[in-house]
């Protein structure tokens, strides 16, 4: 009874209107220097406006360090990705290093609740709020959904709700083999930026765009296969990762840069924000306690994809001023990703 009167109060103070999100398709066996050309000029106006924004907002330092990643590309991006980023950059005239700069901003900036939870049909719902604290407005006008495929192998494709701009992925699935989510893990670290520069500069390990889109394109990757690359590969930077099979698997990894620390495997449900799952939760941050409550007074048959959509996934703080969208999954059915860019603000 809490729970409904907690939603309804919600309704009555904050005004939400969740908006769709708009399409687009990627045939990988294009040219990737031809791939995002038909879509990135539909998002050039934001694109420009975000890339000012962060240029403002971000110390030079970092910008630098950018660019001297740009003229060593070929050192640090593998091919396809290599020529992915110069065809974005290309298809709106911005400088390649501006491209290379908002890939990192938006996979070093996710703020989110990621949830997994077992239905009654014996299938995993992968949830999703991701929340940026910079320049949210802008994100919801970069946000689209888009489907990867191969014309040569009609059994292959995956979908991803994705960032204009991006090559990587933040929240995508593979109908019938995994789906993944991504969460930043906050760090005591506070040059955090520059060291996430330096070890590509120096350290040579891969951004996130290049891991997760080399994992979801390869066509004979198990979710096992999966798991083990995102338990071991070294980062950039320490992150979450919350995965499933969809069927009878999932599972919350805590990376340092280095490994995996505290892997912890799905019972019921899991929730995971921006801390690790062993300590309590902070006072700045109530949402994965507040997931949590709510879907403990769940039962089996109440997991469906509407509930975790409207009583979980919408209810403040869960749903914030940040949220830029939520995505609901689940791998183990053969559906598109269900995803609403999220509009939350107070009533007037």
């Amino acid at each position: 009874m809490s729970i409904i009167f907690i939603f309804l109060f919600i309704s009555i103070v904050h005004s939400d209107i969740p908006l769709d999100v708009p399409s687009f398709s990627i045939d990988l066996d294009h040219a990737p220097i031809d791939r995002w050309s038909d879509i990135i000029p539909n998002f050039a106006q934001p694109m420009n406006e975000f890339n000012i924004a962060i240029r403002a907002q971000i110390p030079q330092v970092f910008i630098d360090a950018a660019e001297i990643i740009v003229t060593r590309l070929e050192e640090h991006i593998p091919q396809p990705y290599h020529d992915e980023l110069y065809s974005i950059a290309r298809s709106i005239s911005m400088p390649l290093a501006d491209i290379v700069l908002i890939n990192l901003v938006y996979e070093l900036r996710t703020y989110c609740t990621s949830l997994l939870v077992r239905t009654s049909n014996n299938t995993i719902i992968h949830g999703r709020n991701l929340d940026f604290d910079l320049n949210t407005d802008l994100l919801r006008r970069l946000t689209f959904h888009v489907k990867f495929f191969r014309t040569s192998n009609p059994t292959f494709n995956y979908e991803s709700i994705h960032f204009a701009g991006s090559i990587g992925l933040l929240t995508s699935s593979r109908s019938g083999y995994f789906s993944l989510s991504i969460n930043q893990r906050s760090t005591d670290d506070k040059d955090w930026w520059m060291n996430a520069l330096m070890s590509i500069l120096h350290l040579h390990s891969l951004p996130l765009f290049i891991i997760t889109r080399s994992i979801f394109d390869n066509s004979i990757m198990s979710y096992q296969d999966m798991k083990y690359i995102l338990q071991n590969r070294h980062l950039i930077a320490p992150v979450y990762f919350i995965i499933t099979d969809g069927r009878s698997s999932g599972m919350i990894i805590t990376r340092n840069r280095l490994n995996s620390i505290n892997p912890i495997e799905l019972n019921s449900t899991l929730v995971q924000t921006n801390y690790d799952h062993w300590l309590d939760d902070p006072s700045n941050d109530p949402r994965r306690t507040a997931a949590e409550n709510i879907l403990q007074s769940f039962n089996s048959t109440q997991m469906t994809q509407d509930n975790i959509f409207d009583i979980v996934l919408s209810v403040i703080p869960v749903l914030n001023k940040l949220t830029v969208y939520t995505a609901i999954m689940n791998p183990g059915e053969k559906q598109d990703i269900f995803a609403k860019i999220r509009t939350l603000k107070p009533r007037q």
